[in-house]
């Protein structure tokens, strides 16, 4: 009995599926990414409809990423609070105001896409790569082993989903654009 009240109490992460042209859509953004089913599975994980366009997707998207930035922000900032010697110390302030830096783009990324203005908002999305580039993240701080590694690597998938979504929305093509956008990304 308990086990049925947990489980209709928790919430499930389910997953949308997508109808045919939707899915053409995803599979445009994946297949740009280091990590295709990642990506694929975060957008399933998001996604509250079958149906998405193109500028639908590119908001989940940046919307996410701008959570993921933040919710990294706040993490660092509790480690902080908590763990690092003066080793780690500067490394992690220099992290944690990556991340402030990277919340705040994609916040102001956000306000272009609602404006419309995708020009600017791309060439934003393309800023965020180099900033993420100055956290390290490679930090022994327990319990954790590398905690920003991890967090990194999803935050490089989140940006690369970003601009590509955002570049087919600028273009006003929602199709696979075979690296026109992640050449410039991570020394790919």
């Amino acid at each position: 009995m308990i086990v049925l009240v947990l489980y209709i109490f928790t919430p499930h992460i389910e997953g949308v599926e997508a109808d045919g042209p939707t899915e053409a859509l995803i599979n445009s953004i994946c297949i740009e990414n280091e990590d295709y089913g990642f990506c694929n599975k975060i957008i399933h994980e998001k996604l509250k409809t079958p149906t998405a366009t193109i500028k639908e997707l590119t908001s989940l998207i940046i919307y996410t990423t701008m959570a993921h930035a933040s919710d990294t922000y706040i993490f660092i900032d509790n480690i902080l609070r908590k763990w690092p010697g003066p080793k780690e110390t500067s490394g992690l302030k220099t992290c944690h105001a990556v991340y402030k830096r990277e919340t705040n783009s994609f916040l102001e990324i956000r306000f272009l896409f609602s404006k419309g203005e995708y020009e600017l908002m791309d060439e934003a999305i393309l800023s965020t790569a180099k900033i993420l580039e100055e956290c390290r993240g490679d930090f022994l701080i327990p319990p954790y082993k590398e905690p920003l590694l991890e967090k990194k690597r999803v935050m490089r998938i989140l940006i690369t989903m970003s601009a590509v979504s955002g570049h087919m929305v600028k273009n006003e093509k929602a199709s696979l654009i075979s690296s026109v956008v992640t050449a410039q990304f991570f020394n790919i």
